[in-house]
């Protein structure tokens, strides 16, 4: 694990971040707030090497340890995951679910700006066409009265002024280029990497 990660995963595990479901499987949230922790749909999870299998339709351990998913990014069933490129640089990357985001792509090249992208506040971070919105504008536009989690005040805390990084308004700042998992060609290297090693 990435030593940004594994730092910013231990200061929300000190301030009461992680959850168990009721079917006792334990999350962690981007919230210490109880009342937040029940709507916030961005979580982190321990890895799964099924979960892997199941992107990379692959039994090749070569394959499967150079992806490992373990942030759900919408309630559609998406994820993001770290990955090693064919040249040995680990990258965050997204496959969405199919069934809601098709959204397959690498999502951020490194850790630092992985943390940025989870503090500017998003619900959801399967949704591409958000990334142009703010968190605020996803809100008033698409959830009306619903419940949407606040920043994650913890995060941006941590970010700005221990790693002395800035947190942009929109994601739109951080990922240039998202890809679907339906496009028939692309340049994107995660997408490749998955259509080679599924045998498409």
């Amino acid at each position: 694990m990435p030593p940004l990660l594994k730092q910013a995963l231990q200061l929300l595990e000190e301030h009461g971040c992680v959850r168990t479901r009721r079917d006792g499987m334990r999350y962690m949230t981007l919230h210490p707030e109880p009342e937040n922790s029940d709507i916030a749909t961005t979580t982190f999870y321990v890895p799964d090497p099924a979960l892997t299998a199941l992107w990379t339709r692959s039994d090749d351990p070569e394959v499967n340890h150079r992806l490992t998913i373990f942030l759900r990014t919408g309630g559609d069933g998406s994820w993001a995951g770290l990955w090693r490129d064919d040249n040995g640089q680990q990258r965050i990357v997204h496959p969405g679910s199919g069934s809601g985001s098709d959204m397959l792509c690498v999502l951020t090249d490194n850790v630092q700006d992985l943390l940025r992208l989870l503090a500017i506040g998003y619900d959801e971070l399967c949704w591409p066409e958000q990334f142009q919105l703010t968190p605020e504008e996803v809100r008033e536009k698409e959830y009306g009265d619903d419940d949407y989690p606040p920043p994650p005040l913890l995060l941006r805390a941590h970010i700005e002024r221990t790693l002395g990084l800035s947190i942009p308004a929109r994601a739109s700042e951080l990922v240039s280029d998202t890809e679907s998992m339906e496009t028939r060609e692309s340049d994107d290297p995660f997408w490749n990497w998955l259509k080679r090693v599924g045998g498409e």
